[in-house]
């Protein structure tokens, strides 16, 4: 139909133009699939590397995480020493600054450490004299070391030994190269007599995480009392008698140990909570004598757990 209104020759100048355009506009979707998103990439900063946490060191990232530790008798130390700069201290500072502070504060002290991204305010530049909270003299970085901050990430490191506390101070700071100063005559005189103080105990250590699991062991709610219908004595027989919810008051008896102490205990533990404690109101009835029985029976059901007479202990 074309023909009637152009000649060979214009039809295929138009054909050719038309192919021409057809392939223009393929080489620019090509251009923008695949070239341009590679030039986005070329010009995007490049990512951080990962940070990969050394397990089984303390005070990496998550404070709460550490090995279990037993407490020990720490001896008295001599305050004067403690005080006073020697390479020494600050050797042993770097070893305790590395362990406990340098995921926050970074290895050179200036507040950039691995988790510092996520902490508002930011960890302190220990190599810049501005904005301490506490002041940078030697008296008030061991009592943040102590104490930590109010409302920043800066938890309290009580449970080091001092003798470490002052070494991380003195490390503290030599990061920074401006002069520190030595503190007041009183804040000095303060340190020294909570220094000089007799030797301290540390006590048991655990991670959070293993204190929950053992909470939720501890509290998890306990197996129903059951008694067996074939079950032989008199405190069997109370026992079918008085439990009206075996789950509830199994709950009941979980939650103190007061009743082990005496029949008039358990009396005491019972009474002014039935029936909805899962005894029977056949309780009131009960004589001293079946009392008696019953707590014998119930101390034979339900021996007392271990985490609660003591037999367990960190190791």
């Amino acid at each position: 139909m074309i023909e009637k209104y152009v000649n060979p020759a214009e039809l295929k100048r138009l054909l050719s133009g038309l192919i021409v355009v057809v392939g223009a506009l393929v080489i620019a979707g090509l251009f923008a699939a695949i070239v341009v998103p590679g030039l986005r990439n070329a010009n995007r900063p490049p990512a951080p590397m990962p940070v990969n946490p050394v397990v089984g060191e303390p005070g990496w990232l998550d404070p709460t995480e550490f090995p279990p530790e037993k407490g020990h008798e720490i001896p008295p130390v001599d305050a004067n020493a403690l005080i006073a700069y020697a390479p020494e201290w600050v050797a042993r500072g770097k070893f305790v600054y590395t362990t406990n502070c340098g995921a926050c504060h970074g290895e050179l002290g200036r507040g950039d450490g691995p988790a510092a991204a996520t902490m508002n305010p930011r960890p302190r530049n220990f190599t810049s004299p501005d904005e301490w909270k506490n002041g940078y003299e030697l008296p008030a970085i061991f009592q943040t070391l102590r104490v930590g901050v109010k409302g920043t990430s800066m938890a309290a490191f009580d449970y080091l030994p001092k003798s470490d506390r002052m070494a991380a101070a003195h490390y503290v700071q030599a990061l920074g190269a401006f002069s520190h100063g030595t503190g007041s005559p009183e804040a000095l005189e303060s340190l020294a007599k909570e220094l000089a103080a007799p030797g301290e105990k540390t006590p048991n250590r655990i991670p959070v995480s293993m204190a929950m699991a053992r909470l939720q062991a501890e509290f998890s709610a306990p197996p129903p009392i059951a008694v067996a219908p074939e079950a032989p004595g008199p405190g069997a027989e109370l026992l079918r008698q008085v439990i009206l919810d075996p789950s509830r008051s199994a709950q009941t008896l979980a939650g103190s140990t007061f009743w082990r102490t005496g029949p008039q205990e358990l009396a005491a533990s019972i009474l002014p909570g039935v029936p909805g404690n899962g005894f029977a109101v056949r309780v009131a009835t009960l004589s001293a004598a079946e009392w008696q029985a019953l707590q014998a029976e119930l101390l034979k059901m339900l021996p007392m757990p271990a985490s609660q007479d003591g037999s367990q202990s960190v190791k």
